[in-house]
């Protein structure tokens, strides 16, 4: 595929085809936002993917939820479109088992994201449903601030008086938009750091401050890591953005100053 699908009306596949799925490299966000080798940032991409079904070896459909890992550090994403076509392609292949599935999956989006790809897929009973009472920290939607910067704005973000350990703080309140349809893009946001401490207030001024601005998942949630870190330089920060689900598929963005596994994703609310 040689140009970005979204917001293209492309055909659903009617086979298999790995050259649907289209690359979107990591490094001109980065260099826009100054980050790329200069600002410690490890993390994860965690997405679900709820329309995946294949045909078994007798020809009877199948269906499961796939789990997709990407590292922070591969060259490349990949646009969600092109990996909901790609997915939609395997709806009349045949496979031996749920594992040469998965295995074919895997090899398909390391090639294109250029690093390894960790892929799970489980039947729709073995999951678990998601409970508001897993959440950590506390809310900073109940805030009475005043909101009048819709774009983002890293010098809304201030420091308190008091250092912080380990506090966790979460807002439901984000809303950016797709740098190519303009549709609106909504997540929950909690952080969690260790250091001097963020007055609350202004940081739920600096999220909301995103509600015009046009950016990829990824680009958000780094350019509010980045930001965190320049303005109060906390001694260790973790970042996770659980997006609302689109076409089938979520998208949940975690950064941090610290590795991390994907043991630790965030339960999602019924919500996303």
């Amino acid at each position: 595929m040689s140009s970005n699908p979204l917001g293209e009306k492309i055909p659903s596949p009617s086979k298999y085809d790995p050259g649907i799925l289209y690359p979107i490299p990591r490094w001109p966000a980065r260099s826009l936002l100054d980050i790329d080798k200069k600002l410690l940032m490890y993390g994860m991409d965690h997405w679900h993917a709820y329309e995946l079904s294949w045909l078994n070896a007798k020809g009877k459909p199948q269906i499961a939820m796939a789990e997709f890992f990407f590292d922070a550090d591969s060259e490349n994403i990949v646009e969600s479109k092109s990996l909901k076509l790609y997915l939609n392609s395997f709806n009349q292949e045949r496979f031996e088992s749920t594992t040469q599935l998965a295995e074919v999956i895997e090899n398909d989006l390391s090639a294109l994201s250029k690093s390894k790809v960790v892929v799970k897929l489980a039947g729709l009973g073995q999951g678990e449903s998601p409970s508001v009472s897993m959440r950590q920290g506390h809310s900073l939607d109940s805030l009475d601030i005043e909101v009048s910067v819709y774009e983002p704005d890293a010098e809304l973000l201030r420091c308190s008086a008091s250092p912080a350990f380990d506090e966790c703080v979460y807002s439901d309140l984000f809303k950016s938009n797709c740098p190519v349809t303009g549709a609106p893009d909504w997540a929950s946001v909690q952080i969690q750091y260790t250091g001097q401490g963020i007055d609350e207030g202004s940081l739920l001024q600096y999220l909301c401050s995103f509600r015009n601005h046009q950016g990829y998942h990824e680009e958000c949630a780094e350019r509010i890591f980045r930001d965190i870190m320049q303005a109060c330089q906390p001694d260790e920060l973790t970042l996770a953005m659980n997006y609302l689900r689109r076409g089938g598929l979520d998208i949940n963005v975690y950064r941090s100053t610290r590795p991390m596994t994907s043991q630790e994703v965030i339960p999602r609310l019924l919500r996303q």
